[in-house]
């Protein structure tokens, strides 16, 4: 099959959106298909038609800015459908699915994020727009059932499935770590770590006033990630004493990540929104047992007492109490990171999330 792949979220970037469609479009190339990526021009990587990792990248030089970032997209994909006679358009994100209508070809939609949530919750008239915007859609897919869940109440009368992020399984592996040593951290002190943006909708604050359960325990906080809550997160943190045993490493590139994981011995997922977390599916396949919120996805991943432990969302105790166990439980941790690493290889690798997409996509080819 030919397959386009139009996002304006790409590597070099780092995050979920960038992250799912480069792994989606290797994977698929793997399986033999003939994979497209429109993207924009990003970071260091501004080359107008590339092939990188067996996908070909088109990068057009457009503005950001809507509607004319809508407008010029679509004439360019217009084109680009005449010129390559793509089988499939997959959109991955709402910025560019505007410009995926009236083409020549089926298009399918996968809407990523929480954002999408926050404009649902907006009532009425907000969904009325998302509803009009979706109507050229043949098909949606979305990586947790209460995305799925969100497409249906605006009204959208298609096709919706639920197909989980996926995770590099090979890449992602437990092992040893040299980061730990560099860090000056003590063999036994336990590793707790939040690999996220540090944003509100991940509940940063919250996991800062839930660690003060571990004031008396031998632990260290890493966090991998930058953001608008940083200096709320410190502060709380000075509040309980526990800045001293904080680590912030900001931003990590994702090819740095799976030293981290491999460092830590605990990874915390304390959100109030999550599609099928891929923080939580890295730490997965790098053994980790994952603490994290009844919401969105996460409870795809996390087998209650198995992979790991769920908890409300915004409970600072239950997420402090549920950490405690596990800091307490060398023997339980390793069980539940060794069963979390088997239901990553198990139900998640990419290979596995590409054969499901494509499944789909064989609905609409010709």
């Amino acid at each position: 099959m030919r397959i386009a792949l139009i996002t304006a979220d790409f590597a070099p970037n780092i995050g979920g959106v960038a992250s799912h469609v480069v792994e989606l479009g290797k994977a698929l190339a793997e399986l033999g298909e003939e994979v497209h990526v429109i993207t924009r021009p990003l970071g260091d990587m501004r080359e107008a038609n590339q092939t990188w990792q067996g996908m070909q990248v088109h990068r057009p030089k457009i503005p950001r800015g809507q509607p004319l970032y809508g407008w010029l997209l679509g004439r360019w994909l217009k084109k680009f459908c005449r010129e390559y006679q793509p089988d499939i358009l997959h959109v991955h994100g709402l910025r560019p699915l505007e410009a995926s209508r009236n083409m020549p070809v089926p298009v399918i939609f996968t809407n990523h994020t929480s954002g999408y949530l926050k404009r649902v919750a907006k009532g009425a008239h907000e969904q009325k727009r998302i509803a009009r915007r979706l109507t050229h859609i043949a098909h949606v897919l979305a990586p947790s059932q209460e995305l799925c869940d969100a497409t249906k109440a605006v009204g959208y009368s298609g096709p919706i499935d639920f197909i989980a992020n996926g995770v590099d399984t090979d890449r992602f592996t437990p092992n040893a770590s040299p980061l730990r040593d560099r860090l000056g951290i003590q063999e036994d002190e336990v590793i707790v770590l939040l690999a996220r943006r540090l944003v509100e909708k991940n509940g940063v604050t919250v996991f800062a006033e839930a660690v003060s359960a571990l004031k008396d325990q031998p632990v260290r906080l890493l966090f991998a990630g930058d953001g608008s809550e940083q200096e709320k997160v410190e502060t709380i943190l000075k509040q309980n004493d526990l800045y001293g045993k904080s680590i912030f490493m900001g931003a990590v590139p994702n090819p740095d990540m799976p030293d981290v994981y491999r460092a830590a011995d605990i990874s915390v997922l304390p959100s109030f929104m999550e599609a099928t977390s891929i923080t939580g599916l890295e730490s997965m396949a790098c053994g980790l047992p994952l603490v994290g919120t009844r919401v969105g996805g996460i409870p795809t991943l996390v087998t209650e007492g198995e992979t790991g432990l769920l908890v409300e969302p915004g409970n600072p105790v239950a997420l402090g109490e549920a950490m405690r166990t596990l800091v307490e439980n060398p023997a339980q941790r390793q069980a539940m990171g060794q069963a979390a690493r088997q239901r990553a290889v198990n139900h998640f690798s990419w290979s596995h999330i590409a054969t499901a997409t494509r499944d789909i996509y064989r609905k609409y080819s010709h």
